[in-house]
């Protein structure tokens, strides 16, 4: 157990830590809201084109990340040979993980890591999805380490509308909850040079936190993508380039559709009071009588070159990305199944590595949350995995006819329902109830029609059974 003084020591040197990744975390957070990338206008530039520059920024840094967020989604933790999920489901029905999974992707996508901590509560394991603005966790090995040394989780509290700051320093024992002060407002801008400070120590809890009978830190990370250089990379840092250059080119278009829209009237050799300006504006017939005075009118600028460079731009970026172009641009219309599954092969081959690397993180919460919960024989089912929502465009009829096939080779339909479109968990599970209901009905019937009929002994004739007796009714 940690002491008050390596706490601190602890704690100074996790903030420091913390807060230099929060200026990178805080910039691509910014930019992914819309909050920065304007263009800069030079000084002693009016209002007006200042307030155009505020209006330029288009954001796709948040269609890149919604476009591969809401395509995960799991949906079921299983063996493979088993027909339903395995126990420890139940934790994350119970932690409402079908909506606030949701909670850890988004972050994952933006930063390129996100976090989930598992902490032990009178009614099972508590998940909290956290993302790094919100805790650090530091690793021995953070390549190859799957657990952290310690983690430290902040947060505001506004119990009895009061703000405070509240931590967690986490270690493979304990969980020392502390209280960090109150501060004045929420912040809008971490102040990166003031270090924070413990005010009150409340008693370490003990978190029983172990994986294969070791005790862990109860923290696990989910990696967007891995790469040997920059161990943790996400979708929005490499496209903020793209993103100033677009933001740059729809400023260049909002000034010409606001000051060179309409046609532009020209008056040379000639100069009039403010009132006959504006008469000779309004005048569809002009008449000047001296003859140096010339008048002309410009046509109306087109903006259609900056609508071709901003489509080429985003489709780049789509590309860049690894998404669908019609995700951003949005001009595919009327295409066929086949079609929108082509134009989503690279978006789908990028999902199905994401739901490899964050798949294995959720197993490892699942059986961590399964061994503080005390049911070893699910954590120690290293062939449980968990099941993903399938996204991939596909035409119900082409699906269903390829199950249809696949059933008629002998193929269990039950392991089939997923890939049908549409079709939820509840659906699926409803399906499978109806269907053993069926079976078993009919496996009755089977083996009752197998029965042979009973024939009648030699001692028992029409003639020996009283007539009052209804088997002498029915003979008869």
């Amino acid at each position: 157990m940690l002491d008050e003084s390596e706490i601190n020591t602890l704690i100074g040197d996790m903030w420091t830590l913390h807060m230099d990744e929060r200026g990178w975390l805080d910039r691509i957070y910014d930019y992914a809201k819309g909050l920065r990338g304007a263009p800069e206008v030079p000084e002693g530039t009016g209002d007006e084109v200042k307030d155009l520059a505020k209006l330029s920024v288009k954001n796709i840094l948040g269609m890149v990340r919604d476009s591969l967020a809401q395509n995960l989604s799991v949906i079921g933790y299983r063996n493979a040979t088993a027909a339903d999920n395995d126990p420890a489901w139940a934790m994350w029905q119970r932690n409402r993980m079908d909506a606030r999974q949701a909670e850890v992707y988004r972050p994952a996508l933006t930063y390129g890591c996100a976090y989930v901590t598992v902490m032990p509560s009178d009614k099972g394991p508590v998940f909290r999805p956290r993302s790094p603005r919100q805790i650090l966790a530091v690793y021995e090995d953070p390549q190859l380490d799957a657990w952290p040394q310690y983690a430290l989780e902040t947060w505001i509290d506004q119990k009895d509308a009061k703000l405070r700051r509240r931590g967690l320093l986490l270690d493979d024992e304990y969980a020392y909850p502390l209280d960090l002060g109150e501060i004045s407002s929420l912040p809008t801008d971490p102040a990166r040079s003031t270090p924070i400070t413990v005010t009150q120590y409340d008693d370490p809890i003990p978190h029983h936190a172990t994986a294969d009978g070791e005790k862990v830190c109860p923290v696990v990370r989910f990696v967007n993508d891995r790469d040997a250089d920059d161990m943790i990379v996400g979708e929005l840092a490499p496209l903020l380039l793209d993103q100033q250059a677009i933001n740059s080119v729809n400023f260049d278009r909002l000034i010409v559709s606001r000051f060179g829209a309409f046609p532009q009237k020209v008056i040379s050799g000639w100069s009039g009071t403010p009132n006959e300006v504006l008469k000779a504006s309004a005048s569809r017939v002009w008449t000047f009588d001296d003859p140096e005075v010339k008048a002309q009118s410009f046509p109306p600028a087109s903006i259609e070159g900056y609508n071709a460079l901003l489509e080429e731009m985003m489709a780049a970026v789509a590309m860049k990305a690894g998404i669908s172009p019609a995700q951003v641009v949005g001009k595919m219309i009327n295409l066929s199944a086949e079609a929108l599954a082509a134009a989503e092969a690279n978006q789908q081959r990028k999902l199905a590595a994401k739901r490899e690397s964050f798949g294995e993180s959720w197993e490892q919460v699942l059986r961590l949350g399964a061994e503080m919960d005390g049911d070893t024989a699910t954590a120690a089912d290293s062939e449980a995995e968990v099941f993903w929502r399938d996204t991939e465009a596909r035409s119900f009829g082409a699906v269903v006819d390829g199950v249809t096939k696949l059933a008629a080779q002998g193929v269990p339909i039950e392991q089939l329902l997923p890939l049908v479109p549409g079709v939820t968990q509840q659906q699926i599970r409803a399906i499978k109830d109806a269907m053993r209901t069926k079976a078993g009905v009919a496996t009755v019937l089977d083996r009752l029609r197998a029965v042979p009929p009973v024939a009648p002994t030699s001692d028992v004739t029409p003639a020996s059974i009283p007539a009052s007796s209804p088997t002498a009714a029915i003979a008869g």
